[in-house]
């Protein structure tokens, strides 16, 4: 059952910044330039306005901005401001209780542990600061906030942070998303322990029209079709060989609005394009000509169809699969320049989990659909019905992919663990019970990108193909598995009958790390393979500059 609540707060008298609601919900604090604010939300009017100090580093500045507040269910409200500081305020006198001066620059973000003895906050400065409630002395009932630890994993403006159980969450304007351990609170040195730094989106912004070269490449606001570049060169493995034929922009899709696209995909075929914003699904119909494009959009969408969290088109391109942020799945036919609406499974009963990820079978029969949690729907298309749910695991899905021929589901979970389950049969295939039994190589586990894409070859049916932000990988499903006292990164293929040791240490995982950061990779025919990077200095140089500090000595 869904609720919604709205109630009007008197007109503050300048711009309100930053919110905090008091656990109780009775009251909010408000920040704004130079003050903050406390309503009563019974009433909606202001009982207190807090003062905030101007002075920064002895000199007043010409305003001070309230960037974040919390408010905590004691009374207090802690603010964090353009002046450096992090005060702490009595909400029921108005009186500031206690100041602390942590920045030269900007102090932007703040989060409190749910506990509410522990908060975090985020400077301009890159670096992100754990305040602690502690006592006083050992014998003491008496607590007081103490700085405990600084930390300088940003380049650039920390603009927003979290608290969980066991870690400092925190993100910006480097794009980068760190989580910084408690390693008081974790109890067991696992993948929670590891300090993990993420770069990109943990899903795929690229997808690819194989017969016809095509990339589709997804932006905030609009896409873009490239045709690959081809060569007529020839040269030996590791060559890099000149392209006879450039890459081709055909075509810059704008959204309109100010709303961010979800998702989107090309069909295999190349003829459709299809993406969501957070309220509409949009279709397009393209034709070539030459060098030329002509795009149509197909209009009449139906009014079921608000927003879609993940798109595909079958293999054959006659329809398209939408997962809806309601969690419903719907089936369309595609017809030339139309559709038809075929099907829509509803969520199970009791649940409104929503379908973030999709995987259909190459022959058009099966659709697999994960949610947000850990569990895996297969749908039968033909007879449209649920076939099975793969068995409940721990942890998320980040990709999945079903195998050509067996129909065998692949599945990759954010703890590193993949699995390989026979659609057919209902059950784990042998393979993927032996490397359960077995367990996957240390370093494997270690790794703090999930995977994001899992593809096939369609020759080689031992081999499945995925890959990570970091790194490719070639499962062959022939080979053994390796142990922890195997070298799991390049181990050398052995290079005639009689060597030995190349062949004793040969096993399953073929891994390479020379394309990074990895946005994309999926093999278009037999013997090509297209790989998307996106280089991190790339990104950099189109950053601000950082804040300069000022270091011992200069």
């Amino acid at each position: 059952m869904c609720m919604s609540l709205s109630f009007l707060l008197y007109k503050s008298q300048g711009r309100i910044l930053s919110l905090s609601w008091h656990p109780s919900a009775t009251h909010i604090a408000a920040g704004s330039i130079d003050y903050i604010s406390v309503f009563d939300v019974k009433s909606g009017s202001a009982v207190r306005k807090m003062i905030v100090d101007r002075q920064y580093m002895g000199v007043s500045k010409r305003k001070c901005i309230v960037w974040g507040v919390a408010f905590l269910s004691d009374g207090t409200v802690i603010s964090v401001d353009s002046a450096g500081k992090v005060q702490f305020w009595d909400s029921a006198t108005g009186t500031l209780v206690k100041s602390h001066l942590i920045s030269n620059a900007d102090v932007q973000s703040i989060a409190v542990a749910d506990q509410e003895d522990s908060f975090v906050v985020g400077t301009a400065e890159g670096t992100i600061f754990h305040f602690q409630l502690v006592s006083v002395t050992s014998n003491s009932n008496e607590k007081q906030w103490v700085r405990t630890k600084p930390f300088q994993h940003h380049t650039h403006d920390v603009r927003a942070v979290a608290h969980s159980p066991t870690a400092l969450i925190s993100g910006g304007t480097d794009t980068h998303l760190v989580i910084r351990p408690l390693m008081e609170k974790v109890e067991v040195k696992n993948y929670d322990a590891a300090l993990r730094k993420i770069t990109f989106p943990h899903r795929c912004l690229i997808s690819c029209s194989k017969k016809k070269q095509l990339l589709l490449f997804q932006f905030a606001h609009h896409l873009e079709l490239w045709r690959l570049g081809s060569t007529v060169a020839t040269g030996k493995n590791g060559d890099t060989l000149p392209l006879s034929k450039n890459a081709d922009h055909l075509l810059h899709l704008k959204t309109k609005g100010p709303e961010n696209i979800i998702c989107s995909c090309i069909s295999p075929c190349g003829s459709w394009i299809a993406y969501s914003t957070v309220s509409r699904v949009f279709l397009y119909r393209l034709n070539y000509e030459h060098d030329n494009i002509n795009l149509k959009r197909v209009s009449k969408m139906p009014a079921f169809l608000r927003s879609a969290l993940q798109i595909m088109f079958s293999e054959d391109s006659k329809k398209f699969f939408v997962a809806s942020n309601q969690g419903s799945l719907h089936i369309f036919q595609l017809l030339e320049g139309s559709f038809k609406h075929l099907h829509s499974f509803q969520p199970q009963s009791g649940t409104v989990e929503a379908m973030c990820l999709l995987a259909v079978s190459p022959d058009g029969n099966w659709l697999a659909a994960s949610g947000t949690s850990a569990g895996v729907h297969v749908y039968n298309v033909k007879h449209l019905k649920l076939h099975c749910t793969v068995p409940a695991y721990n942890f998320p899905v980040t990709a999945l992919a079903i195998a050509p021929i067996s129909n065998n589901l692949v599945i990759a979970h954010s703890d590193q663990q993949v699995f390989e389950y026979s659609i057919p049969e209902k059950q784990y295939t042998e393979w993927s019970r032996n490397i359960q039994k077995q367990g996957f190589h240390h370093l494997w586990l270690q790794r703090d990108t999930p995977i994001t894409h899992i593809s096939f070859h369609p020759k080689r049916p031992m081999h499945i193909l995925l890959h990570d932000a970091y790194m490719f990988c070639i499962i062959d499903k022939s080979l053994p598995l390796p142990n922890d006292k195997t070298l799991l990164y390049n181990p050398l293929p052995p290079t005639n009958e009689s060597d030995v040791f190349r062949r004793r240490t040969a096993h399953a995982f073929k891994i390479s790390k020379i394309y990074k950061p990895l946005l994309f990779m999926d093999l278009l025919d037999e013997r090509t393979l297209v790989a998307v990077e996106r280089p991190l200095d790339d990104i950099i140089a189109q950053l601000p500059p950082p804040i300069k500090k000022k270091k011992f000595g200069t």
